[in-house]
């Protein structure tokens, strides 16, 4: 019985297809680009607003900061990568390239985010 529900679900278009994976890692890589593009405007912008500047952190700290923030800009730069639709490639490179660019690109986002979040927490309040 479970044998044929695996197969009945590999022929119904299942997650191990390489171009619904490809569609699968396109749509959820737009949905990440949103988040990292909406999370630091969302966290910097009142502390911006409030007067707030990297400039006012001690030497070592604002290094931290900006290593943070490009880190997290380089993992957005592969989730907008994994978002973006196939044209000069296979399916099976895009598959490829797509799936590393997802995995790491979400670490490393997240990664810079928590970093720089890390900092802004250390960092002396705004007054």
């Amino acid at each position: 019985m479970s044998d044929q529900v695996v197969q009945q679900s590999q022929t119904n278009g299942s997650v191990d297809s390489v171009p619904i994976e490809v569609q699968r890692i396109m749509r959820t890589g737009t949905i990440w680009t949103a988040a990292g593009m909406l999370a630091p405007v969302l966290g910097l912008g009142p502390l911006v607003a409030a007067g707030w500047r990297p400039a006012d952190l001690a030497g070592g700290i604002e290094l931290v900061f900006w290593i943070g923030t490009l880190v997290a800009t380089a993992g957005l730069g592969l989730l907008m990568w994994a978002g973006c639709p196939v044209m000069a490639y296979t399916v099976d490179q895009a598959y490829t390239q797509k799936k590393h660019s997802i995995r790491i690109g979400i670490c490393m986002n997240l990664a810079g985010m928590a970093l720089v979040g890390l900092v802004l927490l250390l960092s002396p309040a705004v007054g």
